[in-house]
């Protein structure tokens, strides 16, 4: 395996951190327009969930074909056709006469924004450092914080949420004018391009990947990670006011905190890679998480929840972003296309599982499901963590006795 270079053009790193500030715009989106949108088109509460789960199973496709996408088409074409995909979604919303061409948006949406996560992820995985990768994440952060608050801005001084989403538009359309204009600089996914260190870089074909045991290990890891992430920020707020008794203010602060700690732990955690190995800081932030959740589900005061809350979203920081940029070194460069397109799948499913599922338990057996959950999803979290670095380390024990002899 060719080792991954020590820096990177400024100008590629600057490009996906803007990717990624852009790509997380639209995912707040829909909690702040909704109502309008349903008052507008005088469609019931429940039919949201008709657009949550079109642009999830678009997601969901995109994120398991990507590495097959990438590897024919080559990341650049797929980030330019993606970003044209994001601005024809959010074009639409801004002028649909109709609410049922809202649902080809979605999907379409959910499709574009699959690719470009997996794309940019595969890219990050194969060329940026771990202290890269979780800044990467962390901007993430600042784009689904900022889109919310640009909707709100242009709903609150009157120009309304159809305004909004042509803002946000416009904002994608930027992006994806930068992706053309540099569409030969995103070569690693076209087959036989050139790779880390300028050699061609062969991937291997989709049943070789489907063979690898650490694949399936990692996409269960990706799973139950953002199961744990997002069932503790769709259900915090609720949690705590229907369960604890707290006031709506205090409640929805400490919700906005868990999210705020989640974007401030990636910062703190990208610096901390540089320092220590990247296996070490996640185990660290792991262990954060487990002792949180904990707390949360003992909850004796509201400070010590709130405390939880950030504990919580502080430990979870550096799991996504360092488990991406570990993807290569345990399944190999030929094997991590598919790989990163598997654990953005697993990712997908599990965001929108595993709440929903939660809610389901909650209504029947009461909101103490979700701190048990976080408590158990931590358990389970680490140890698959641990059982794939011991596959990873056998695997690599056995090859070089094979190579020995």
């Amino acid at each position: 395996m060719k080792p991954r270079p020590s820096s990177m053009p400024a100008a590629l790193i600057a490009m996906a951190f803007l990717a990624f500030i852009s790509l997380g715009l639209p995912d707040g989106l829909p909690g702040v327009t909704w109502p309008y949108i349903r008052e507008a088109f005088d469609r019931p509460l429940g039919n949201l969930g008709i657009l949550l789960v079109c642009g999830t199973g678009g997601y969901l496709f995109s994120g398991l074909a990507g590495g097959t996408i990438v590897r024919r088409a080559g990341l650049g074409l797929v980030l330019v056709v993606s970003s044209a995909a994001m601005v024809a979604t959010m074009a639409t919303y801004a002028v649909t006469p109709s609410f049922y061409l809202l649902i080809p948006a979605a999907i379409l949406g959910g499709l574009a924004s699959g690719a470009i996560d997996t794309g940019i992820n595969l890219y990050g995985a194969r060329r940026f450092s771990p202290r890269v990768m979780n800044w990467l994440h962390g901007s993430w952060g600042l784009g689904a914080t900022a889109g919310p608050l640009l909707m709100t801005a242009a709903i609150t001084f009157g120009a309304g949420w159809r305004w909004g989403y042509a803002l946000i538009a416009a904002i994608l359309g930027a992006m994806g004018l930068m992706f053309l204009a540099t569409m030969r600089r995103w070569e690693e996914g076209r087959d036989g391009g050139t790779g880390e260190g300028g050699g061609a870089t062969a991937i291997a074909p989709f049943t070789d990947a489907l063979r690898h045991p650490v694949l399936w290990l990692n996409a269960g890891l990706f799973m139950v990670y953002c199961g744990v992430e997002m069932a503790a920020g769709q259900w915090l707020f609720t949690l705590l006011t229907r369960q604890h008794g707290i006031e709506v203010g205090t409640a929805g602060t400490i919700a906005g905190l868990y999210w705020g700690a989640l974007t401030f732990g990636r910062l703190v955690f990208g610096q901390v890679t540089a320092r220590v190995r990247p296996l070490s800081a996640l185990r660290a932030g792991l262990i954060i998480a487990l002792v949180s959740a904990c707390l949360f589900a003992w909850f004796p005061t509201p400070a010590v929840g709130m405390a939880a809350a950030l504990g919580l979203g502080f430990g979870l920081a550096p799991t996504f972003p360092t488990l991406v940029s570990l993807t290569p070194l345990r399944v190999g460069d030929a094997i991590a296309p598919h790989a990163v397109g598997f654990q953005m799948t697993a990712a997908g499913a599990g965001a929108t599982l595993v709440p929903g599922a939660l809610g389901w338990l909650a209504q029947h057996l009461g909101l103490m499901v979700l701190p048990l959950w976080l408590v158990l999803g931590m358990v389970i979290l680490i140890g698959l963590s641990e059982f794939a670095e011991r596959v990873v380390r056998r695997r690599a024990r056995a090859v070089t006795l094979a190579a020995v002899a």
